[in-house]
């Protein structure tokens, strides 16, 4: 049976093909339109997957992600009723993919993809993204080549729109320029704000303790408000600065709490926010291995939603397009 495991309508597409339970080819939109964060399939992309498929379409799409729940989230945002956006059967029409499909949560596909690409059985699996359907961020325990969520935590509190309100805070693009604001923060100073963010905008206990991390204001509308006085270049960097000191303080968090919660030797990262990777070299002294496959945000989900339903550990080399 050949399998596409999708990603899209939102940012990032992506298709994985899977003859059975290999894997035989991966591939992001936007390499072959050469737009970033496409979000849409490329029918140059899809002329490819077909040439690993032996006919036109696919015995069965997995989808990464719940439609119905996504649509029922963005409702409760505010962001009005979207079904009809969200309507992936109509959307893959108009790339004439026609085969049955199915789907995953969000924050499950993150999880395979980080708990199936990575050799080892007993592994903690940290997920930190800015919003699924409603979950934000998510800790499983992966055991017996199965994955047990053992903590979950729903919209509005999630520390990646945390760092992308304040990306746009520091006057960069959120979405798109995170990975900027680490570098930024190295002509600031991280001490001078990062009580202020604590206290202000991010609730943690500790690290260790609890693995909640608490938004005390709602990311979703973004953070130009905050400290309105602070507008200089240097103000920006330490700005910068202390949101990354922020950001890797709530990762050290997780971190010891997913050991504690496991008892594991081993963690495995997936969601946009294990790209950070100042934030993932910070806990490597906590695990003996510390896993965080390619494309470990939404774009991965291609692979982890079809691994989620198929429960296959494989290897990832050379698989991705180049």
């Amino acid at each position: 049976m050949i399998t596409w495991g999708m990603v899209g309508n939102s940012h990032d597409a992506s298709i994985a093909v899977f003859d059975g339970n290999e894997l035989s080819w991966a591939s992001l939109s936007k390499d072959f339109s050469g737009i970033p964060n496409d979000p849409d399939p490329n029918w140059d992309q899809i002329e490819v997957a077909r040439k690993f498929t032996y006919r036109d379409i696919p015995d069965q799409v997995i989808w990464y992600e719940r439609p119905g729940l996504k649509t029922l989230r963005q409702w409760r945002a505010g962001q009005g009723w979207l079904w009809a956006e969200n309507n992936i059967r109509r959307y893959l029409k108009r790339w004439d993919i026609i085969s049955p499909i199915k789907y995953t949560q969000h924050h499950l596909s993150h999880a395979a993809y980080a708990y199936y690409t990575q050799p080892h059985d007993d592994c903690a699996v940290i997920v930190m993204d800015s919003i699924g359907e409603f979950e934000t961020l998510t800790m499983w325990h992966g055991k017996n080549n199965k994955l047990t969520k053992i903590h979950s935590q729903g919209y509005p509190h999630s520390l990646g729109l945390f760092y992308s309100a304040m990306t746009q805070r520091c006057g960069l693009v959120p979405n798109r320029d995170e990975y900027m604001l680490a570098s930024m923060g190295d002509a600031g100073n991280p001490k001078r704000h990062f009580i202020k963010i604590l206290n202000e905008l991010v609730n943690v206990e500790g690290v260790g303790w609890n693995p909640n991390i608490r938004m005390l204001e709602n990311m979703h509308r973004g953070c130009r408000w905050w400290r309105p006085e602070l507008t200089s270049e240097e103000d920006l960097n330490d700005i910068a600065a202390a949101t990354q000191a922020v950001f890797e303080y709530c990762v050290n968090n997780l971190s010891a709490c997913a050991k504690k919660m496991t008892g594991s030797k081993y963690v495995a990262l997936a969601g946009g926010s294990a790209l950070n990777k100042r934030a993932v070299d910070n806990i490597r002294t906590d695990w003996v291995d510390v896993h965080v496959p390619q494309n470990p945000g939404d774009p991965g989900s291609c692979i982890g939603a079809v691994l989620a339903q198929t429960k296959t550990k494989i290897e990832l080399d050379n698989k991705w397009h180049k």
